[in-house]
């Protein structure tokens, strides 16, 4: 009779132990899902910043370019540079060469 209750208790043990091996595995599992996620945000993320630091870089040039453009003296040549600039005016004495393999 007494080998009948020390095997109860073990049963009962054994089943906790189990239910605690499957909660330790669902909370890995999750856990490394949560990662994976994490780490993939935090790539696109990376990628955006190094898209938008392009875009800044490629604005400051062209702020510098018409702060340029503002600070020069409004004679002939600065209205040349603003038809070429802003029009795409050429003069009838210019070659001009087309590259259409980037359109």
């Amino acid at each position: 009779m007494q080998n009948m209750q020390q095997e109860k208790p073990r049963k009962k043990q054994f089943s906790l132990s189990l239910m605690v091996r499957v909660f330790l595995a669902l909370l890995i599992v999750v856990s490394l899902v949560v990662f994976i996620n994490s780490v993939m945000v935090a790539n696109e993320k990376l990628q955006e910043a190094a898209e938008l630091e392009q875009e800044v870089a490629g604005l400051q040039e062209e702020k510098e370019e018409y702060q340029e453009l503002l600070n020069s003296e409004h004679d002939e040549s600065f209205i040349i540079r603003i038809a070429r600039k802003v029009w795409g005016l050429f003069s009838p004495d210019e070659e001009i060469f087309f590259n259409n393999r980037n359109s």
